[in-house]
């Protein structure tokens, strides 16, 4: 899927820094993509328990199975080069030997 995102007003909390209202993002097909480090450790680790996300912020998302493309214009004059660090904090979780505590 493609994926177009565009903040109107308020605080994105997948990417609280550097996406400021009337910005927007577009992930094309097979894009790996997601929210920020922060926003992965805070939900990793907060008590899971009802919580208002989004309060005061508007945002619209488009999804489709075809691939979209950016203007010549937009990649060569709003485009973030280093939007690609936000995720280079994760770490890998993936333990392929996990395996379910047993119920009892």
């Amino acid at each position: 899927m493609s994926e177009y995102m565009g903040l109107i007003k308020g605080k994105y909390e997948a990417k609280e820094e550097g996406f400021m209202p009337g910005g927007a993002t577009l992930h094309s097909m097979t894009t790996p993509h997601g929210p920020d480090a922060d926003c992965f450790n805070k939900a990793s680790t907060d008590v899971l328990q009802p919580v208002k996300i989004a309060v005061g912020t508007m945002a619209f998302m488009f999804e489709t199975s075809l691939s979209m493309a950016i203007t010549e214009w937009a990649n060569k004059n709003r485009v973030d080069e280093k939007y690609y660090e936000c995720w280079q904090p994760l770490k890998k979780n993936f333990d392929p030997n996990w395996k379910p505590a047993s119920s009892k």
